[in-house]
C-alpha cells in the first residue's frame, strides 16, 4: 500500500529522518503561558511545546513515536482504557475478555504501521495517551467487511460491519482524489490523566506528523462526542455523520445504544498544508 503513496524524494527523505531518530515532542510547564500559543522549535529532529493548561497537570509529559518494544506496553494500554472507554466498545459489551485474537490481531496490524505517538509521563515512563495512525486506502472499507463476514463473535461482527459503513461512506477518497489518507484510528487518554489535553496534543502532533510524512488529507473517525470536539478543536472538518439509531439490524432495531452524549458517529478529515 505504501508505494501508492507519491511522496517526493526531499518529503521521504525528511520522514526517513524523523522516523529513523525517533523524533520527541516534549511538553514542559510553563508559567504564564497561554494553553493555545505555544511555540515550535525544530533541530535534530525533535519540537519543544510549552504550555499551560487552565486544568493542573499533575506531571510533565512528552509525545514521541511508538517503538516496535512498546507494542505489549500499547495492547495492554488499549485493552485497559479503550475497550473500558470507548461508547462504542462499551455498547458491544466488547471487553478484554470478548476482544478475541481477530480484534487482537487488526489493531496489531494498525501498530505496524510506525505512525503510532505515545504520550508518556517523563518521570516514571508511564503510557498515558496513545494516538494509534494508520494510512487508510480506498479498499479498506471493503477489508473490514470481509472480516465481518469471517468472525464468528456477534459482538465483533456488528463492530467491523459499523467500522467498514464509517470508511467507505464519506467516500474521502473521491473527495480528496487521493488513494491514501493518514487516519488518526485509535485516541485513547488514561482515565487518571482525562481532561489535562493529552488527547489534543496527540491530535495536534499526528497531524502534524501527517503533514511531515507528505499525507495530502488526514482523517479521523469519531464515534463518541468528545473524540469529535477534539478533531473540530483541531481544526479538522466535519465530513460525514450517522446518528446511532439510524445503524439498524434486518428487523430494523438499533444495533447499538450508546448513553449519552455520544448519539452519533462523526468523520472529521483536513486537507494538509505544507509548511
Amino acid at each position: 500500500m505504501f508505494r501508492r503513496l507519491k511522496f517526493s524524494r526531499d518529503q521521504l527523505s525528511y520522514a526517513s529522518d524523523l522516523l529513523k531518530k525517533n523524533f520527541i515532542y516534549s511538553l514542559q510547564l510553563e508559567s504564564n503561558s497561554d494553553a493555545d500559543k505555544w511555540n515550535q522549535k525544530r533541530g535534530q529532529g525533535v519540537f519543544t511545546v510549552s504550555f499551560l493548561y487552565k486544568q493542573a497537570i499533575p506531571r510533565p509529559f512528552s509525545i514521541r513515536l511508538a517503538k516496535s518494544q512498546d507494542e505489549p506496553h500499547i495492547m495492554h494500554f488499549i485493552r485497559e482504557n479503550f475497550y473500558e472507554e470507548e461508547p462504542l466498545i462499551k455498547s458491544l459489551n466488547i471487553n478484554k475478555s470478548v476482544a478475541n485474537p481477530c480484534l487482537e490481531e487488526y489493531l496489531c496490524n494498525h501498530l505496524k504501521a510506525g505512525f503510532t505517538l505515545l504520550a508518556v509521563e517523563e518521570k516514571d515512563n508511564r503510557i498515558v495517551g496513545i494516538s494509534v495512525n494508520q494510512r487508510n486506502c480506498a479498499w479498506d472499507g471493503d477489508r473490514l467487511q470481509e472480516q465481518a463476514d469471517r468472525v464468528q463473535c456477534d459482538p465483533l461482527r456488528k463492530l467491523f460491519y459499523i467500522w467498514s459503513i464509517v470508511s467507505k461512506e464519506p467516500r474521502l477518497h473521491q473527495k480528496f482524489k487521493t488513494p491514501c489518507i493518514f487516519e488518526i484510528a485509535i485516541l485513547a487518554t488514561a482515565r487518571e490523566a482525562q481532561r489535562q489535553g493529552i488527547g489534543y496534543q496527540l491530535t495536534v502532533h499526528s497531524l502534524r506528523l501527517a503533514r511531515d510524512l507528505g499525507f495530502d488529507v488526514a482523517r479521523m473517525d469519531c464515534t463518541n462526542e468528545y473524540s469529535s470536539r477534539l478533531a473540530q478543536r483541531a481544526g479538522m472538518e466535519c465530513m460525514w455523520s450517522v446518528p446511532y439509531k439510524h445503524l439498524v439490524d434486518c428487523d430494523k432495531k438499533p444495533v447499538v445504544k450508546p448513553d449519552n452524549p455520544h448519539t452519533h458517529i462523526r468523520v472529521h478529515a483536513t486537507q494538509l498544508k505544507r509548511a
